[in-house]
């Protein structure tokens, strides 16, 4: 297929077999004639000079391209050629026209967006420009260059998300894979690694799951037990949210391949419903792009925040969609729920900190118990509103319960009749040592003078065989988004 065919071309390949087509796109002026031609078009062959230059370090398709990819390359020909200011913003340039019109052409994402905020460019390329020729002031001012640019969605954008990919499951294999992203924080080579013998359940919890990561799968669609390090070798629980999306699709995968097929050795993350073949990294990177830019996630906010990754990114686990919903991740886990540092470098496949670190490794994979608790904390983090309060636990007070509000808040209704009288209600609850509960009144009840509110804050005995309830983190959420650390 042509789509496949030019999307694995190298960034020159492309280049040689678009450039008229491009130059036609772009209006380039020419010198002799009405027919484009390499010979005729002086810009055809200043461009022709510098992507081949640059393209003689970017040793990978023009699909899994990334900004820090770019950014890294044409650092790299300016210092060798000695380029000032003005030729590298020509570069730049003819790199967008080149990416621009491969979007257009739905063979990569455009990874150098071209707009202006008033009169000024985009963040994006006014800090690429400064990494290029000033590395030393672009890493004096970093923050006032990325303040106006998140790392991590917004709430709506990661609720809508949440929704959109769980109520259309059954439709397109690579929504079990946006799922598990969102949820999990996997890297893209070991989510699409992933095989139904993967999703295991709890033996004392036979309807909750977890994932085992044990291979991953790479861009030349082989699959590989050599992982990026021994740490990414782990078991991740399922969130309580798509935890009935991933058994859904599961039995509609059964059901098509017959009641008494083996499905166990079917990946997961399939390209729409071929169940037996793996999605290419690029299909399932392209995938997630344009959904994002559905729910406002723009071309170059995805782009803006890759330059900060380092540049020993593997193909693999490079594309820019995925790289933020990791993040988003990391993001989520930090606001919402009270799990340890030890517990968050494990789920994120990083090395344990500490001289026991490799042996706690071990003792997470192999101890369900353990596990089990991680998934009770990850269980307090509500990503989708409308997903999560079907798990809100209810509290009946009066004749009403608690109205869901998502995020970890729920309000409690009492009819005022029950106030007038001077009923007490009584709240109890359970958590870990850094659990924060806020209890307040919206409304006074009137004309009696207002509801007196009286909070008694006291210790209790941790419970671990419950579940533990949601805590309101919606005040620290953006805090927390600024303080998580990079993660790769």
């Amino acid at each position: 297929m042509e789509f496949k065919a030019d999307g694995d071309m190298s960034l020159y390949k492309y280049w040689k077999k678009h450039r008229i087509s491009i130059a036609k796109d772009r209006h380039w002026a020419i010198q002799e004639g009405d027919q484009y031609s390499f010979e005729t078009c002086t810009t055809l062959r200043q461009y022709d000079d510098y992507i081949k230059k640059v393209a003689g370090y970017l040793d990978m398709s023009i699909s899994e391209i990334t900004p820090a990819n770019i950014l890294l390359a044409v650092s790299k020909v300016a210092k060798e050629c000695k380029y000032q200011e003005a030729t590298v913003k020509t570069i730049i340039s003819s790199l967008r026209d080149v990416f621009s019109y491969a979007a257009t052409c739905g063979h990569a994402y455009n990874i150098l967006p071209k707009s202006y905020a008033g009169d000024k460019p985009t963040n994006l390329t006014t800090l690429m420009m400064q990494r290029i020729l000033a590395p030393a002031a672009a890493n004096a001012e970093p923050k006032e260059l990325s303040d106006s640019c998140p790392r991590a969605l917004t709430i709506g954008q990661q609720g809508r998300l949440a929704l959109y990919a769980a109520e259309h499951v059954l439709e397109d294999g690579r929504f079990c894979g946006i799922l598990i992203s969102l949820y999990t924080g996997m890297r893209p080579a070991e989510c699409r690694g992933l095989r139904w013998n993967d999703f295991r359940s709890f033996s004392d919890h036979p309807g909750r799951h977890y994932l085992k990561i044990d291979e991953i799968l790479n861009d030349k669609l082989m699959y590989s037990k050599q992982v990026k390090t021994k740490n990414a070798l782990r078991s991740i629980p399922v969130h309580i949210e798509i935890e009935g999306a991933l058994q859904k699709r599961r039995k509609f995968v059964q059901q098509n391949m017959g009641a008494n097929k083996d499905i166990g050795e079917l990946p997961i993350v399939c390209f729409e419903n071929d169940f037996k073949n793996p999605c290419h990294g690029p299909d399932y990177s392209n995938f997630a792009f344009k959904l994002l830019k559905e729910f406002g996630v723009s071309s170059e906010q995805l782009g803006f925040f890759l330059l900060d990754e380092s540049d020993n990114l593997t193909p693999s686990d490079c594309h820019p969609p995925m790289r933020i919903l990791r993040r988003n991740f990391a993001t989520v886990l930090q606001a919402c729920t009270d799990m340890s540092l030890e517990e968050k470098e494990y789920i994120f496949g990083h090395r344990i900190s500490g001289k026991d670190g490799a042996k706690k490794r071990v003792e997470y994979s192999r101890n369900m118990d353990r596990l089990w608790r991680i998934a009770q904390k990850m269980d307090k983090a509500p990503f989708c509103k409308k997903l999560y309060e079907l798990h809100f636990p209810q509290i009946t007070v009066g004749d009403g319960t608690v109205t869901q509000e998502g995020r970890g808040q729920g309000t409690i209704r009492i009819p005022w009749e029950k106030a007038v009288c001077g009923q007490k209600l009584h709240l109890h609850f359970e958590g870990g040592p850094n659990t924060s509960v806020s209890i307040s009144t919206q409304n006074a009840v009137r004309p009696f003078g207002g509801l007196p509110v009286e909070v008694k804050m006291a210790d209790a005995p941790i419970s671990w065989g419950d579940p533990l309830p949601p805590i309101n983190a919606e005040a620290i959420h953006w805090e927390a988004a600024k303080k998580v650390r990079y993660l790769r």
